[in-house]
Formats: C-alpha cells, structure tokens, sequence
C-alpha cells in the first residue's frame, strides 16, 4: 500500500521554521518491513531537489511515523535588505529619490523570508535485512510555505500558522513587532488600537508584508493635526507601485513598503500623489496612520491589517540622532530612534612593531660618518588593528515598548543608519533588563554595538 499524508501544518499559511514543523505520514497495511519505510522528498518551488529524509515506522502494529522538516527549511529562508526596484539600494530606500522613487514597494531579492516547498512521500522496503531496499517515490504530495518567526514563548503552546502576517483581516499585521500601547486609531474606534512608532520627518522606515495569501489591495494613509483634525487621506495601489497582489514566486511571497516621511515624500513628488504630498508636507502634522485595504477607499469593513501610527518626533537637540534597523522577531524590519548621548570609541588596538636600528647604514662612505638623527624610530609600528563600538542610549520610553527594544538585544542583524546607507553593528551587551515603571519609574534602554568591519587605520 502506498504511503500517505495524515497531518500536517497549513498548506497556505506561513509556517514557522523557529519551532519543530512535523509531517505526520502513515501507511494503512500492517506487514513487516525491513529497512526505512517513509521517504520525504523536499523541493523548492521548482522542483528541485533540496533533501531526502527517510525514518521508520514506529512499530509494527503503529504504520506512523513523523518528519520535523523545520531545520531543513531554515536553511533556505532568510532577511531580505535589499531594495528589490534598485539592488544597489537597501530596502530603507524604497519610494526614494535616486532609487526607483516611483515604486514604494518592492519583492524580495537575494534572499527571501518566506518560500514555498513542494513535499513528496513515498516508501522503501526490502525483503530482508540485507537485501537491497527499493523506493517508491512521490506517492503523495503537498506543499507548504515557510518563514522564521521567533515568537516570544510565555508558556503557551505555539499557535503556528495562523497566517497573522499574510494580511486578509483587521486582526492581521505587518511584520512588525511595534508595540500596542493601548491607543485607539484615529480612523474610529472600529479600527482598533494601534502600534506605536515615532519618526523624524527627514528619516526613513520599512515594513513587510506576507503577500501570499493576503487580500489587501491598497495602502490606506491619514495624516492628522495634534488635535486630531485630519489633514488629507491618500491611498496606494499596490500593483501600481512596485509591489504584485497576486504572487507567483518566493521573491513576491514577502513585499516590502517604505513607511517613513522620507520615503513617502519623496515617492509622493515621483508619482505625483497630490493627497500623499499635502499629508505628509503640511507643517502641522503631528502624525499618520496607515493600514493595508481590499478597496481605495476608507471602509472598516475593507481593512486587512492593524493600524500603525508614525508620530512626528525630531529628538533631542542636545545630542545627534542615532536610528537603527533591526530584523525583528517575525522575520521583518522595525527602525527605532536612540536620541540620548551616545559614545564612540576604540578597543582592543592591537599593533605590530619591529625595532629598527637607527643610523645611516647604508650610505656610510670614505668621506660620511656614520651618524643618525634624533627624530629616527627605534620601535617602529607597521599595522595597528582596532575594533570600533557605540554605545546608544533611548530617550524616555513607555514601558509597552519592552518586547520591542528586547528584539534588538537578540536581533541576528542589526545596522546603523546612516543617510541612505547601512552599517552593520552586532549588539554585544550579554543581558536585556525587562524594565517597568514600578521598579525603574523613568525608562531608557542602552545598547553597546561593535561596528561589523573594523575601521581602516593607517
């Protein structure tokens, strides 16, 4: 009898790598059989194949047996950073002057978060256990998508592929790990609450969305006044900006869309979007709101993602701003402002030095002395090697924003903003304090991060 598929995750929502993804399979005939049983074949969208796994029943009488596939699938997921319109370009760039600003959504490139894998089943057997085994391959198939999402575990069983961030609901989110301080949205009490941000007007932000599967259309954007007076509405059509609502590969399965005022503007002025530009250019907003829809238009029934909010906030004057992006839990990137004073410095200089003898040795003649000069090196220094570190401190936070910062302390990529570039930093602080407002009152957050390439010294 053929092997057969009995259990397994969601076929269309993205599935978690992070935890064991099992692939249960049986085969309804009692008998005995020598060697492995099942075979699972794993391919790429493609069909290439990408692994052979084989396991055994687990008794004679239980024809049952399990795959955990997730370490498989890990290793051909990954970030994204890359600006899928203009490669040159990291995703922070998207809608930008100089980096295809028409578009403000792009696919992945290089890398893609989340991809598609073809499962097929089949069995071995041999009619003794010495015997050659045969194999019956691809006697059942299926697929599913994979992603990496590092939930935080509080003891709770982990509810996987729910497809919370392949938007097709109110419920539904970015991957963004921004944090629900408890506000009600602007849009109306029958939008929910939103997820906190806080932006420079001159500053970039990203955020991604699992566009396989999801029904959203449009990017809906209201700018507000301090008081709540709306200021303009203006929507994007996705298709018509750089991104694909209707995915056929790994790269369009994860999209990318500039959020921040940097990139709104700058693509509201490329593509002409008189509603954008009058939002995000009036000199009295005090912050936006945007949300992924079904239709161009402001109907609660159409929304097909939560809330998020961008509230206009320069920083402190007394210091320079420092931003970061960071790959957050779920697999997306989240930007956070550190306005308190940071620190630069050098450590670990390592020097390698030779002693020279000092004098004219080689030029010695009949009519020259031997002499030297007294400026002349004895220990002389050829190469000096240094690592460079920052030392980053928040302003005063809410202490909702706790999970959030917590993400970059375990964050696998972190990167310093600079104007349009990024520079890659690794955290190097061993500890995260959970800090609350009973224990600590005021809070700040402080990180310590080794610049990735140490600097070039002469």
């Amino acid at each position: 009898m053929a092997a057969q598929f009995e259990l397994i995750p969601s076929t269309s929502n993205f599935q978690s790598t992070a935890e064991p993804l099992i692939i249960q399979v049986s085969e309804s005939v009692v008998d005995t059989y020598f060697k492995y049983r099942f075979i699972l074949v794993i391919k790429d969208r493609s069909g290439t194949q990408l692994a052979k796994l084989k396991t055994h029943m687990l008794s004679a009488s239980n024809q049952v047996a399990v795959f955990d596939i997730s370490r498989v699938l890990d290793d051909y997921i990954g970030p994204n950073i890359v600006n899928g319109n203009s490669p040159a370009g990291t995703v922070l760039t998207l809608g930008r002057t100089g980096f295809s600003p028409a578009n403000i959504v792009s696919e992945s490139y290089e890398q893609f978060p989340a991809r598609q894998f073809e499962l097929e089943l089949g069995h071995e057997e041999a009619a003794s256990p010495t015997g050659e085994p045969s194999e019956t391959l691809n006697e059942a198939s299926t697929t599913l998508f994979a992603f990496r999402d590092e939930f935080i575990n509080y003891g709770d069983a982990y509810a996987r592929g729910d497809g919370s961030f392949q938007p097709s609901s109110s419920a539904d989110n970015f991957l963004s790990s921004a944090p629900n301080l408890g506000t009600e949205s602007k849009f109306g009490s029958a939008w929910g609450e939103v997820r906190e941000h806080r932006i420079g007007t001159a500053q970039g932000s990203v955020m991604a969305y699992g566009a396989e599967g999801s029904t959203a259309q449009y990017l809906l954007i209201r700018g507000f006044e301090s008081d709540g007076t709306i200021i303009a509405t203006a929507n994007l059509d996705l298709d018509a900006v750089g991104g694909d609502t209707t995915p056929t590969t790994d790269a369009q399965a994860v999209q990318y869309i500039g959020v921040g005022p940097l990139n709104l503007q700058q693509h509201a002025s490329a593509a002409s979007n008189t509603d954008l530009t009058t939002l995000i250019t009036d000199a009295d907003l005090a912050y936006y709101e945007l949300y992924l829809s079904s239709t161009s238009t402001v109907i609660q029934a159409n929304q097909k993602s939560v809330v998020h909010r961008f509230t206009i906030d320069e920083g402190c004057t007394n210091y320079p701003r420092k931003q970061l992006m960071f790959l957050n839990r779920h697999g997306g990137w989240d930007c956070f402002n550190f306005d308190q004073k940071s620190e630069e410095r050098l450590t670990g200089i390592e020097r390698s030095n030779y002693n020279r003898p000092r004098g004219n040795w080689d030029a010695v003649t009949t009519t020259t002395d031997w002499t030297y000069h007294a400026w002349e090196r004895g220990v002389t220094t050829t190469t000096v090697k240094a690592e460079k570190q920052i030392r980053v401190s928040t302003d005063y936070v809410e202490e909702g924003y706790v999970d959030h910062l917590r993400d970059i302390a375990v964050s696998r990529a972190v990167f310093l903003v600079d104007g349009s570039s990024l520079i890659p930093v690794v955290v190097t602080d061993s500890e995260y304090l959970f800090k609350t407002t009973a224990n600590d009152k005021l809070i700040s957050y402080s990180f310590t991060l080794r610049f990735s390439n140490r600097p070039r010294l002469k």
